[in-house]
């Protein structure tokens, strides 16, 4: 019992730890509020502001990898426009396909106006990192957006929108804890609840420093030795039993070799 509560203890810990780790960059966004940036614009974010706003500006995805699409889109900072990516679950793409058709028609001259679609979005604002910058890049230079890569480098925003459920990383957060919190009280019984040393049914009697007691004379010093009480049993032993205080110590210490 004791061993198993704390295997379990341990293993329920390290999962706990585990997903929140994995996860880390989500939660202190997930406790917050919202920023919505078609109303602050950028000047209010920075990596790890919670962003829930209508999005109805999106370019063309540019990327696909590790199951989540990556578009871009304009954002505003001041009186300039400037250019993120915006990170989404590949499973959610059909949700943002209209705002994408009519951005791209739009682009491209096929209408002449943009955002009576709009698609809803929730998520945090992540540090951009190379393999998206880069990637992003090469879709300016294919569409040829700019004549010049420090034209490209100016309007790019160190930044990038991930699309995730905040209420969910909440929930979730609240769930590992506990795990943790459970893992922890079995590691603490594995670790401090005391041996339980059971008499075998067939033991009447057992011997210390070569004289014979029955297992009733010893009943008190294993419950003194059950609940930590070691040098209350050691003395007990030396006292009532007449074994040398030495001695008894190391009965104490190795008790389930006399009382099992």
């Amino acid at each position: 019992m004791k061993k198993t509560s704390g295997i379990i203890g341990a293993i329920l810990f390290v999962l706990g730890a585990v997903l929140l780790f994995a996860g880390r960059s989500y939660i202190k966004p997930a406790f917050s509020t919202p920023v919505d940036i078609e109303e602050t614009g950028m000047e209010a974010i920075e990596p790890g502001t919670a962003v829930e706003t209508d999005l109805n500006m999106i370019f063309e995805r540019f990327s696909r990898r590790e199951n989540r699409d990556y578009h871009v889109i304009p954002v505003w900072s001041g009186e300039y426009t400037y250019f993120i990516p915006l990170s989404i679950s590949s499973d959610r793409a059909g949700e943002y396909t209209r705002v994408v058709d009519e951005t791209m028609n739009f682009a491209y001259g096929y209408k002449d106006t943009y955002g009576t679609e709009n698609v809803h979005f929730q998520g945090v604002v992540l540090e951009l990192d190379d393999t998206t910058a880069e990637k992003m890049k090469d879709w300016f230079r294919e569409k040829e957006l700019f004549v010049k890569e420090s034209d490209m480098d100016k309007v790019m925003l160190p930044y990038i929108l991930h699309q995730v459920d905040l209420a969910g990383v909440k929930q979730n957060t609240v769930l590992f804890i506990w795990i943790m919190i459970v893992g922890l009280v079995f590691l603490c019984v594995g670790i401090f609840l005391p041996v339980e040393i059971k008499v075998s049914p067939k033991l009447k009697e057992t011997k210390i420093n070569g004289v014979t007691y029955r297992v009733e004379q010893l009943r008190t010093i294993n419950s003194l030795i059950m609940k930590g009480k070691k040098q209350e049993a050691q003395k007990l032993l030396t006292e009532k039993f007449y074994v040398d205080s030495g001695y008894a110590a190391f009965v104490v210490d190795n008790w389930n070799e006399y009382f099992y």
